[in-house]
């Protein structure tokens, strides 16, 4: 990459952005309602998603439920639909070439998530991707998890990038506000749970990764000016 411009790392969230895990877990979750023949409709999931928290959804449950629920068999029924569901996760469109762009051009990758290093090193494993990245920086390596800017600015230290030379992909409000606050060039593609989100504070919106380029993001750096801006249909 030429100077100027240069860009020093790409800082990727993990859940929802590289791969959708977050429909994974709320799918999971939908599943064992379903099996109590209740609805879990997307809403009570998609406010907390970007969160290092979940909501108590066995104690809804067992509030609604018609019958008694016991939630050790619901946890493990969870967990059933959960391993099942993430055999078959892929990554989100435009995270490869991404990827495989960066490291041809010697730029350093890095993971930062509210997640903790065994859930985010075994996904990457699956994925193939856990080799790739120079540093992981997950809520159990941090005093603040997002939206505090620890985790990006905890990322970018790891890789010797810096921050305002870095680019953070992230798909939620939480991450968006994180990844800004700690001043990375923020592109947000939002997924299915956090297409509601506002993300506007991000400097570049996408529907789609496959819409985003390292040559265009070397030319968004050379010329920041804090607008937002929205490209693909």
């Amino acid at each position: 990459m030429t100077a100027g411009g240069a860009v020093d790392a790409l800082v990727f969230d993990l859940d929802g952005t590289i791969a959708d895990t977050e429909s994974v877990e709320y799918d999971a979750i939908r599943m064992v309602w379903e099996d109590h023949g209740l609805d879990y409709p997307i809403e009570r999931w998609a406010h907390v998603v970007g969160q290092s928290w979940s909501p108590t959804w066995v104690t809804e449950l067992i509030a609604e439920a018609a019958a008694a629920v016991d939630p050790a068999v619901a946890h493990a029924s969870k967990s059933r639909y959960h391993d099942e569901l993430l055999a078959a996760l892929v990554l989100r469109p435009g995270v490869a070439t991404l990827i495989a762009d960066a490291s041809a051009a010697g730029i350093p990758l890095a993971v930062a998530s509210n997640s903790d290093s065994a859930w985010v090193e075994f996904v990457l494993g699956q994925l193939g991707l856990l080799s790739r990245f120079v540093a992981i920086t997950t809520i159990d390596h941090v005093e603040q998890g997002k939206p505090h800017p620890e985790p990006f600015l905890a990322a970018c230290a790891r890789v010797g990038a810096r921050p305002d030379h870095a680019v953070a992909f992230e798909d939620s409000a939480t991450g968006v506000a994180s990844a800004v606050a700690a001043g990375l060039f923020t592109v947000a593609c939002p997924g299915p749970l956090t297409v509601g989100h506002d993300i506007s504070a991000a400097d570049l919106v996408v529907n789609s990764l496959e819409d985003v380029t390292l040559a265009a993001l070397e030319t968004a750096l050379a010329g920041r000016d804090g607008s937002t801006t929205s490209i693909g249909p």
